[in-house]
């Protein structure tokens, strides 16, 4: 069985999700954070807290997907999620998604955990393409998106429908210029 992995920074540590977490996950996960994920519901009960961790939990097992806890290094608080999917070891991509509770924006946490797990994937899970999704709509995600060396790939056009309206979803990668 594989040992999940903690990663850290001056600012934040990456781990595994923990039972304990439940209670925290829906305070954190508002309207202002759901407005801008597309497979997240809302209101977020912790009921969809545990069946995340259980699937967090199956999926890392199989080796198709790593679901890391964001907390804070000083105060030990949980803060967001982010995570490694569709691990594919044969094309060496994975797909990167994220969100940080509102109250936490703007202090560069999303920076510094999409620079851990990018490091994680390129240097020891040994893949060659991390990629994202993210809606037009979220400029703060686009730019940190592009802080840390994504490239816009694409625009998939009104290819979300939510809110009675439909969105474009900008596609961004970044290659493990390692391996290439």
């Amino acid at each position: 069985m594989p040992e999940f992995p903690t990663l850290e920074s001056k600012l934040v540590r990456l781990r595994q999700l923990r039972y304990k977490d439940i209670p925290t996950m829906p305070r954190l996960v508002t309207a202002d954070v759901v407005r801008y994920l597309v497979h997240v519901p809302y209101p977020y009960e912790t009921v969809d807290a545990r069946r995340f961790i259980n699937k967090s939990r199956r999926n890392f097992l199989l080796e198709k997907e790593i679901d890391f806890a964001i907390e804070l290094i000083d105060n030990g608080s949980l803060v967001g999620v982010i995570s490694l999917q569709k691990i594919d070891r044969v094309s060496k991509n994975t797909q990167m998604g994220y969100w940080i509770g509102n109250k936490y924006w703007n202090m560069g946490i999303a920076t510094e955990s999409i620079n851990l797990v990018i490091h994680h994937a390129f240097h020891v899970l040994r893949l060659h393409k991390v990629y994202a999704n993210v809606l037009s709509t979220n400029r703060a995600s686009i730019r940190v998106l592009e802080k840390n060396g994504l490239k816009k790939e694409g625009v998939l056009k009104h290819s979300i429908y939510k809110d009675d309206k439909f969105y474009d979803v900008l596609l961004y990668y970044r290659l493990n210029r390692r391996l290439t």
